[in-house]
């Protein structure tokens, strides 16, 4: 039987440095993507992601659960993805450098068994398309449905990550939902069936 979460936090509490290896296999990747979707740099979401487990490895006796520690870690990288939009505009406000050029940033790659090269382009041209319109979106927008659509948390979930009400998170993926629906509608009508 597989243990918990928070019996693994504990028995890393413990000294058990096994529990948080199982921890980091089990979020490393899920954290990742998170924190990619949200700042479209593999850069600063590896960051992110490394700061959170030096943050366990350093900080673990003063963990206590108040909520599952899915949530907890989420809210932590969520926490993490924001301080680093917040530098990222008071660097460009600062600094002089040019503006990056079109094709610039980073690709996401999709993860998952080997399709054809046909196939892989499509993939790779749909993720684009995705992540494009993903980024459009307002911040808490972007936030609740990459943590719906992407991560699989529910409503509560993502109010306890956003810490905002069920109503609000309803509202946020809805609103999210049509505005990708309208900006990839023209993309998805000129893709033959």
């Amino acid at each position: 039987m597989e243990k918990s979460d928070e019996t693994l936090m504990r028995e890393h509490q413990q000294g058990n440095p096994a529990a948080l290896e199982e921890l980091f296999g089990r979020y490393k990747l899920k954290l990742f993507n998170f924190a990619y979707r949200i700042l479209s740099d593999r850069a600063e979401a590896e960051d992110v992601t490394a700061e959170l487990f030096l943050t366990l490895i350093t900080k673990a006796g003063s963990y206590e659960p108040r909520a599952k520690f899915s949530t907890w870690v989420y809210a932590v990288v969520r926490n993490g993805c924001v301080s680093k939009i917040r530098r990222r505009r008071s660097l460009v406000f600062f600094s002089q450098r040019p503006e990056k050029e079109e094709g610039e940033e980073g690709q996401w790659e999709p993860v998952g068994g080997e399709p054809g090269p046909d196939e892989q382009a499509e993939r790779k041209d749909r993720a684009g398309w995705v992540q494009a319109a993903l980024k459009n979106l307002p911040l808490p927008q972007r936030e609740a449905i990459v943590l719906m659509e992407y991560q699989g948390l529910s409503y509560a979930e993502i109010g306890e990550v956003l810490h905002c009400s069920l109503d609000n998170v309803k509202v946020m993926i809805f609103r999210a939902r049509e505005s990708l629906r309208k900006e990839l509608a023209p993309i998805l009508e000129e893709r033959p069936s």
